[in-house]
């Protein structure tokens, strides 16, 4: 742009050509390169999602040799990748979300659902869970679901309650599931535990 912008000037002073038009549609070319790069930042690479992660890119990246950098094969450019650690932010607010709001008890609740409460993109969430916990999206939730149902057979006020009706209250949507959830995170069904808990 700054180069047909110098072309054109040089064009109107030389060959004394009325350049307004010019320098016009040059100004308007501009706006739209200068919008077009800031949506291209801001929505498809997720740049002011993350603004810590851009922080620390802008002020650390000096530092670096360039001579210990190494190319990322297969980097993706949909979503903005940088070292995800348990400090990150909206992992923190996921946690919040979870120990304080209790959402996982919302049995339709899916990667939509918390992508949208994060303001982030699902894929971001899945990439998230997996590097910071190791496990996959359902299994974080029913991680939550399942200590929600041991608080609930410790609890006397639960003592009415039979451990379908546990499960159902704790977000889980089949007594399959449930009972497939439960041995998978303690190693024992809902049974075994209530009966080694007493």
């Amino acid at each position: 742009m700054l180069f047909a912008w110098l072309i054109t000037c040089l064009a109107g002073l030389f060959l004394e050509y009325d350049i307004s038009s010019t320098l016009s549609a040059l100004a308007l070319s501009a706006t739209f390169i200068i919008h077009w790069t800031a949506y291209i930042g801001i929505y498809k690479y997720k740049l002011a999602k993350d603004k810590d992660a851009v922080y620390n890119f802008l002020n650390n990246d000096f530092a670096i040799s360039y001579s210990n950098l190494q190319i990322v094969e297969n980097s993706r450019p949909e979503e903005y990748r940088e070292a995800i650690t348990a400090d990150n932010l909206y992992f923190q607010k996921l946690e919040l979300l979870c120990k304080d709001q209790h959402i996982y008890t919302d049995s339709t609740l899916n990667r939509e659902k918390v992508a949208e409460k994060l303001g982030i993109s699902p894929g971001y969430v899945s990439q998230i869970i997996n590097t910071i916990t190791g496990d996959n999206f359902a299994h974080y939730i029913n991680q939550y679901r399942v200590e929600a149902v041991k608080e609930m057979i410790s609890n006397s006020e639960y003592g009415n309650y039979n451990l379908l009706t546990m499960g159902l209250e704790s977000g889980f949507t089949s007594k399959t599931t449930f009972y497939k959830a439960f041995k998978k995170v303690t190693g024992q069904t809902p049974n075994e535990y209530k009966n080694t808990s007493k």
